[in-house]
């Protein structure tokens, strides 16, 4: 069964944090190997922590360069294959307020975002997060903030996906 139905009615929350799909050596969208990526997540996520309540991304429309949109591409496919609505108000930069937005919901949570922000965002959630560091190269991991009666924990895991290169269109 999955952990939003599980906690129907309960106050837990769990976040999943990953970072936007591979991304090409020049330009501001996915890859081929992104766009793979992007297509494969919904089995991989759905069958390890079942439909998210909330999606959350960064605002791809704040004026700077379309880097932000990686995010949105990366969590089209679930958020199509499962009519969920996805949350862009936030700027990239403002992951205080995105947190605290977060911290008032139940369920599971998916934040797709840039992983230079993402420390940010475990630490406006109640982790320490000095000695963390997502690696620059790194598209399969997930940070997993789960929060039980108001404490939080973090877990570290992969998504296990090896994306072809290619794009097969």
């Amino acid at each position: 069964m999955a952990f939003a139905q599980e906690q129907k009615g309960g106050d837990d929350l769990r976040i999943i944090i990953m970072r936007h799909a591979e991304k090409p050596a020049n330009g501001d969208n996915l890859s081929c190997k992104g766009f793979n990526r992007a297509m494969m997540l919904p089995g991989v996520l759905v069958k390890k922590f079942g439909v998210p309540r909330y999606v959350y991304v960064p605002s791809p429309s704040t004026g700077k360069a379309t880097k932000s949109g990686r995010m949105l591409q990366t969590v089209w496919p679930l958020a199509t294959k499962y009519n969920l609505t996805v949350n862009s108000k936030f700027d990239v930069e403002n992951t205080k307020a995105l947190a605290k937005n977060i911290s008032n919901k139940t369920g599971t949570v998916l934040v797709v975002w840039e992983h230079n922000a993402i420390r940010s965002i475990i630490a406006a959630l109640g982790i320490k997060a000095d000695k963390l560091k997502w690696k620059s190269n790194d598209y399969d991991s997930l940070w997993i903030v789960s929060i039980h009666n108001g404490k939080a924990s973090l877990q570290q895991t992969a998504q296990g996906i090896n994306a072809p290169d290619g794009c097969r269109f």
